[in-house]
Parts: C-alpha cells; structure tokens; sequence
C-alpha cells in the first residue's frame, strides 16, 4: 500500500537523524493540528422567487471540522438579488436570472445557487411603528399539512431537482475494451497499464458538453471492474499515478476542476467488484477495509461529492452501513447509489425507463435489498417502488447514448451506433416524466474528447426538449379547486402556477379526492400535461385523469397513476380553453405545488 510504503519512509528519516516521538507528543501534535478546508456545500442549487420576496441561504464548510468556518456570499447582479456578505441573507429585487455563490475564506471553494426572480419590486416606506410588536399568527391559516411518510432528505431533495445526469465511462477500457466483465482474459496490473493510452484528455469538454446541455450533475468512473483507477489511489498501484502508465493525468481531478468551472455538481463512481483484489488474494474484509480508506480518499480530495456510485455488479458481502458511514462522514448530504440507495435505487434496467407507477419509497429492510441484491422480481420491485415504504429511495434511470447491445460494456467502441435525439426524448419521458432521474453514460473516445457523433445528437435533443417546454400553455391561467386547506389562500390552487417550489396547493387533512380546474388564458392547443408534488412532506397521489372542456362538457383526456416530483403524461393533441385535474386516490391529503401544458410538434412521439 503507498500510503504504508509513506509511513515507513518517514519513519526511516526520523532514526536517521535521531528524532523521537512519544506518544505524548503525538498527541499533543494531533490536538493542535488545524483542519483544512477541502470544499463547502450549499443546501439548495436552484431557487425560483417573487420580487420583494427575502430569502436565506445556508452552506457549510467541508469538512465539518475544519479549522476555517469563515464563509462570503455574493451576487452576480445586485440589480435583480442582493446578499448580505456574511449571513447569506437575500432579496429578489427585479425580474430576471442571477447567481448567487459562497466561498470559502480559506482555498478559495465556491458553490452556487441559480435563482429566477419574477416581477419587479419597489420597496415601501418605512413603516409606522408597530403597536402591536407581538402579532399573533393569523387565525386563518390552518397551519401546512404534516409529512407523510417517508420524506426525502436536502440532499436527495438537491438530486432529483438536477433532473438530468451525464455518466463518462473513461479509463483503460476505452482502448482495450476489457471493462472487467470480460471472461478469459488473463488479469494482471501490467496488461492495465499498458492498455492505458491516452494521448490527451479534455475534462474541460466532457463537463462543458454536459452543462451547455442542461445537464446539472455529472458521474465519473473513478474506478470499473477492471480494478483500473483515474486518480492516484493511496490504496492501489493499479492507477494513473504509476510510473508505467501512459498518461498520469489526475482524471479525477481535471472533471472537479471543470465542474467547478461551469458550475456542475460532481459523483464518482468506485466499482466494489475489482479483478486486481480477485487476482491478490485478499480477504474480503481486507478488501473492505481497502475500499472504504479509497472511497473517503476520493469524497474529501475531490469534495463536495453529490453522488457516491456503487455499483451492484459482484458488489460481494460488506459490511454495507460501514461503506455508507465512510461516505456519508465526509458529506452527510452525499446520495449513495445502489439497487436500495440509501440514497437513490437503480431502476431495474438499463434502458432508462421508470414504471408507469413510481413510488419514491422502497422497503429495503424488510425486502432485504442490498447494493448487490435485489430479489428475483428486482426490475418490477425497483421500477415502481413501494407504496407507503419504509425508505426514501428514488429512482435513477440508467442508460447509454451508444447501443451497447451485445458487447455488455459501457465504454467508448469505435463500432457502436449512437441512439437518436428522438429516442432521448423517449428516454426523458420515461424518467424524469416518470418520477425518475436521467442518467446518461456519454463515454469520451480514445482521442480524450466526446466525440461529434455524441455531441450532435445530445444539442439536437437540448433543441428538441427546448422546444417542447420552454413554453407553458398554463401560463395565465385561473386556477380553483373544489377544496382548500382551512378554505385559506395560502393553499389555494392558484400556488400551482406561480412557479416558486416551495408554494403549494393542499386540502383539509380529511380530503384525499378533489377537483381542481382550470382557466387558460384563451384557447390553447397542447399534447403534454405536467403535474409536481410538493415531496419535501412525502409522496401521496395514487391515481388521477386530466379531463378537458369540450362543447361545455367535461372529458377524459389522460390518466395515471403516481406523480411524485415530477410526472409528464403524452397525450393526444387538444385544443380547448379549460382544464380539470382530479386526484381520484391519495394516501394523504393531496400537495401539488407545479402544473404545465405543453405541445410536442417535435419529436414525434
């Protein structure tokens, strides 16, 4: 191990020079020790606000510990938010996009928070003074509703909000083609390395491709199967840091580097299945013991980590809440990835399709789901979920731009075909349309680039998706619904349409059916209906149909199932100036807080 190898070095200059420890002073040593900063985290990435509205943000200092909790906020226009520097308190001034970003004051980390402001604000007098300076709340309000459920946490709330994913398949693969599912190859650390060629490597393009294209996260393969690893592992010689490799660039790094250039959230992926630990002999427990060291060696090099990858191929049998616990200590907001999360589940298959029903919440004890183990019946259980389950894990929708096909890999070949923008939009509809997560795998080829094939299809697809949402048909529209919470306004169905996350419609505890209609601003002509609950107090819907007005007459236009964050159902093309939603099952009292209608002349579909 290098880090041992480390240690013994220091430990052979030390007798040389006839320097001693004691224990004493060790630990002495260790308590003075300043903790560095390694990154900072800020709990929410997007925010959408009213003008006049006041906000506050809060980040923290990675690692929790550090020695430097000094933070600074700014605004990118000051015309449309300001910020106060230190507290990180905020007001939507004037329509329009701005930044908000916290920096650390040592290293120089930085984080953001995209917000869109709506109207115009002009602040009022200075008030008289209050007589009553204790007002009591208003008697009105009935209060929110409880949660429900299971609920997800800031940091599963921040993944399913980034909505599109880009996975890179990139390492010694890419150019022999042995990912390390391939049987009847002779495994050794030589042949990887050699394997390993390189000539260049543009991080810098693979996340610019990503954040140029709606993408708000991406994943990358610090480690497959094959044991081979992009960074310079202190548990491993099997990486890019050896002297035989090709190219030692710290591939790792150069993604962090150009994340945090275009503002895009980083996860890594560290394959728990490995041929070099097949071929040395370890134990099991050795093995864990050296997975958990590499996987706090990549959260806190390269944090803030998202998203943690653990593949449930030959995952094996560790102790699983101790490889989460190594995760989560160095960023208790990390998503942790496997077929039961605990943070996100795959979702049974790898054509990134979601069940028509999605329940976000899954019984993973009591199923006895693992990160290698999902049952017999995992592409159901996993693509729809668990209504009223015990645990918040929702679902990401893997798959790959390529064709994959029969080769069974996820690398960049010369061979494979690339899948059309017609069929991504398929692909969006099944996931995020579906309560899901997309995530795709756009492997960089063997000149160290996405390639244009790729590249065209994925700005076709950004045009196309553009095209069919950019604008909302429900704009100006009228909403009322049949009931509201304590008949107060602060739930009234109106909320549906503002745009702000965080308003919502609910209705009284004891109503868990209700009608809510809907007029538009004029006649509108339309294909795709949107529907969003409000998940930070659980996921509720069970059923509901979207009727239109016809002739003065109510008809059924579209039906489903659950809606969870976010559910988009395809129908067929209508024209009217009414709409009627109505939530015919619910678990609780329902809380939608997002509406839209949409008219795909695109994609055909």
């Amino acid at each position: 191990m290098k880090s041992v190898i480390k240690s013994l070095a220091l430990m052979a200059i030390a007798l040389a020079f006839g320097c001693t420890c004691t224990p004493e002073a060790n630990q002495n040593s260790q308590e003075n020790k300043e903790v560095a900063v390694t990154g900072v985290i800020l709990t929410r990435t997007e925010l959408s606000l009213g003008a006049g509205d006041s906000f506050t943000l809060k980040a923290r200092v990675v690692p929790a510990n550090a020695t430097n909790q000094t933070l600074l906020w700014s605004s990118s226009d000051e015309s449309i938010v300001t910020i106060d520097a230190q507290s990180g308190e905020g007001r939507a001034v004037d329509e329009g996009n701005a930044t908000v970003s916290v920096k650390t004051a040592e290293g120089g980390f930085t984080a953001s928070c995209e917000i869109t402001v709506v109207g115009h604000w002009t602040p009022s007098p200075d008030p008289e003074p209050d007589p009553n300076p204790n007002p009591q709340p208003d008697p009105s309000d009935p209060g929110a509703p409880a949660a429900y459920g299971a609920v997800p946490s800031a940091g599963q709330l921040a993944w399913q909000k980034r909505e599109m994913l880009m996975f890179y398949h990139f390492g010694q693969a890419t150019f022999s083609g042995y990912d390390g599912e391939n049987e009847g190859i002779d495994w050794s650390e030589e042949m990887l390395l050699n394997n390993y060629t390189p000539t260049a490597i543009d991080a810098d393009q693979w996340v610019k491709t990503a954040a140029d294209n709606g993408f708000k996260e991406v994943i990358l393969t610090a480690k497959h199967h094959d044991g081979f690893c992009l960074w310079d592992n202190p548990e491993s010689t099997t990486d890019v840091a050896n002297s035989k490799a090709k190219n030692h660039t710290d591939v790792v790094k150069a993604v962090r580097d150009a994340c945090n250039k275009y503002g895009v959230a980083m996860g890594i992926y560290l394959s728990p299945w490995d041929r070099m630990i097949e071929i040395s002999g370890k134990s099991t427990q050795e093995y864990e013991k050296m997975y958990k060291s590499s996987a706090k060696d990549l959260m806190t090099k390269y944090s803030p980590v998202v998203e943690f990858w653990l593949d449930g191929n030959h995952a094996g049998n560790f102790d699983w809440p101790s490889v989460h616990e190594a995760i989560l200590g160095v960023n208790p907001d990390c998503v942790i990835f496997s077929d039961g999360g605990p943070g996100c589940r795959w979702v049974g298959n790898e054509n990134g399709a979601a069940g028509e029903t999605n329940w976000s919440t899954l019984n993973v004890e009591s199923r006895g789901i693992t990160p290698g183990h999902a049952g017999n019946n995992y592409e159901t259980v996993l693509g729809s979920g668990d209504r009223n389950g015990e645990s918040w894990v929702p679902a990401e929708c893997d798959f790959s731009i390529q064709d994959i096909g029969d080769r069974d890999g996820w690398f960049y070949d010369p061979s494979d075909n690339v899948k059309s923008a017609k069929d991504l939009m398929r692909i969006y509809y099944t996931s995020v349309g579906r309560n899901g997560v997309f995530l795709m795998n756009v492997p960089p080829d063997r000149s160290g680039v996405i390639g244009s094939k790729e590249k065209t299809v994925i700005e076709e697809f950004t045009r196309m998706r553009k095209q069919i949402f950019n604008t909302n048909l429900a704009d100006g529209a009228t909403a009322s619904a049949s009931n509201v919470r304590g008949n107060y306004s602060g739930y009234a169905a109106q909320n549906m349409l503002d745009g702000n996350y965080d308003s919502y419609f609910a209705t009284d505890d004891a109503v868990k059916t209700v009608d809510i209609e809907l007029q538009l601003a004029g006649s509108k002509t339309f294909n795709r209906v949107m529907l969003q609950e409000y998940i930070p107090l659980g996921q509720r819907v069970e059923s509901f149909t979207v009727q239109v007005k016809k002739n003065g007459s109510w008809s059924n236009w579209v039906s489903g199932t659950t809606i969870g964050y976010k559910r988009i159902l395809l129908g067929s093309t209508v024209t009217t100036d009414a709409v009627r939603i109505q939530i015919k099952s619910a678990l609780a009292c329902p809380v939608l807080n997002g509406f839209g209608l949409y008219n795909d002349t695109v994609s055909g579909l």
